[in-house]
């Protein structure tokens, strides 16, 4: 390896052994070599330093600190120990497809005025079972739609620049749980850009104890919510209050828990964003108006199933045909709105279905990139 690696490939690890022989055997069997990677043990009272170290690769560097610390100090140690240009993110529990740095390092040598690139990821469960395909914005009005509600990159697959970074400040340490969404959502609010590529590059696992899985999360409500809240400000003319970003955030993320006049507050704030969206930053009509028939059916249809699972069929019902009048055509509300006609057992297998039917989509993706 040379003395200065184009890349440092950058794990954190708390109590990690389960997953960890796995996702470090995808890192040192990249196609690229040219990396160090650096391992951010935060106290771990398991076998994965031991793990770690049966590799003996000399590319791992492990790093010990001196107290727990979580994920996001981690992260920032890691940052300033790194002797790599580039910053490659990857969890102790996810794995890296053998192209993963290859691909990205080659798209970021022709376009290096990018703080950061990512790729898309598979969504993986607990034992493998590959759940669905988390693909990002393609464009930068994709990118600046999407980060109202969630965050326009994936975190762990991630390339960035170093330097910038750090000149950046770094992660906001203030954030535990989604430091990545707040990190990008910055970047762009202090003028960096960041980008993203169709391939698919990584294996992302989601289960109960994974620092990714932050919808039943209530500390990731709050960080989320700050993060949109901030977003606004910066972004739109508008002059909300922090609590309506929780509202929007709640509509995306615990719909069930808001009622019907806490829903349609929500909904109303959220779609009057981007047509108060500063000059810099203004999209084409037409494509608000994709984007939203697009992601209001997620809320809708997460509200019509909470009303079938309480036996709401009528509700259910009533819900779907709102989503209709008020962005058009949508697959799933219509799938939804049919079901109640069969009854409360049909209807409240339905999200079962869909779950069953990105996972054959994931299957057919993955056996045609093979």
């Amino acid at each position: 390896m040379a003395t200065t690696p184009f890349v440092t490939v950058l794990m954190t690890v708390y109590n990690g052994a389960e997953y960890l022989d796995a996702s470090v055997r995808s890192v040192i069997n990249q196609t690229f070599e040219e990396f160090e990677f650096l391992i951010i043990n935060d106290c771990s009272t398991d076998d994965s330093t031991r793990i770690i170290e049966l590799f003996n690769d000399k590319r791992i560097v492990i790093h010990d600190n001196e107290e727990n610390m979580g994920q996001t100090k981690s992260l920032n140690i890691g940052l300033k120990l790194a002797k790599g240009k580039y910053i490659a993110r990857i969890d102790a529990d996810d794995a890296a497809l053998p192209e993963w740095l290859e691909k990205l390092v080659s798209y970021i040598r022709e376009h290096s005025k990018y703080a950061a690139v990512s790729p898309g990821v598979i969504i993986i469960d607990g034992v493998d079972k590959r759940k669905n395909i988390r693909r990002v914005p393609a464009s930068f009005h994709e990118i600046i739609f999407q980060i109202f509600y969630n965050s326009p990159m994936n975190h762990v697959s991630a390339l960035m620049n170093k330097n910038m970074i750090l000149e950046h400040g770094g992660y906001d340490e203030s954030f535990k749980i989604t430091q990545d969404y707040e990190l990008w959502s910055s970047l762009i609010r202090h003028n960096y850009s960041i980008t993203n590529i169709p391939d698919v590059l990584m294996s992302c696992r989601v289960h109960a104890d994974s620092a990714g899985f932050v919808e039943a999360d209530k500390g990731a409500l709050k960080e989320k919510s700050e993060t949109i809240f901030r977003n606004i400000n910066a972004f739109t003319n508008l002059k909300l209050v922090y609590e309506d970003a929780v509202g929007i955030c709640k509509l995306f993320y615990h719909t069930p828990d808001l009622n019907q006049e806490e829903f349609e507050y929500a909904e109303t704030n959220f779609v009057s964003i981007y047509s108060n969206l500063k000059e810099k930053f203004r999209l084409p009509s037409k494509f608000i108006n994709n984007e939203l028939r697009s992601i209001m059916s997620k809320p809708y249809c997460k509200l019509a199933v909470s009303n079938i699972q309480n036996n709401k069929i009528k509700n259910a019902r009533e819900i779907t045909l709102k989503y209709y009048r008020r962005y058009g055509f949508g697959v799933m509300p219509f799938l939804i709105y049919i079901s109640t006609f069969f009854g409360y057992e049909v209807s409240k297998k339905l999200p079962l279905v869909y779950e069953r039917w990105l996972e054959l989509t994931t299957k057919i993706f993955v056996w045609k990139t093979n």
